[in-house]
């Protein structure tokens, strides 16, 4: 009889584990994949000027080019996507042709990518927010 115990006791706790791994990975974000062309503003703080961003992700590293449309683009470099307490976050640098260096900072906000731009030219930094959200086809 305290066998029989014993096992219902051992099956209903495994059973009640099994049941809460089972939900708590339902709840796990679903990573986003941030492939696809970005289009909006660059508020430089001076003016607003067209943002393009043509990106490629696989797994957590992205690449592409950005720049002010889609015929004056930069190679993306070190470019790294992370989920940090169900928030992406995307990092990455880009220079330009003129060797002005930027510095992307953005996380994924309402299907849309918001963030820091610093750019770094002769010693000499300013900062602007970029805006873009995925192109309709």
């Amino acid at each position: 009889m305290e066998t029989t115990m014993t096992v219902r006791r051992s099956l209903s706790r495994a059973t009640v584990l099994l049941v809460a791994v089972s939900t708590l990975s339902a709840f796990q974000a679903t990573p986003v994949d941030l492939t696809s062309v970005w289009t909006g503003t660059l508020d430089r703080g001076d003016g607003t000027s067209t943002a393009y961003l043509d990106l490629k992700q696989k797994d957590a590293e992205l690449t592409g080019s950005c720049g002010p449309d889609a015929d004056r683009q930069s190679p993306i470099a070190h470019g790294k996507v992370t989920t940090v307490n169900g928030v992406t976050g995307v990092t990455f640098d880009a220079t330009q042709p003129n060797g002005t260096v930027l510095t992307f900072d953005l996380k994924l906000v309402e299907g849309r990518l918001k963030g820091k731009v610093e750019a770094e030219a002769n010693g000499e930094k300013r900062q602007g927010t970029l805006d873009v959200g995925r192109e309709k086809k």
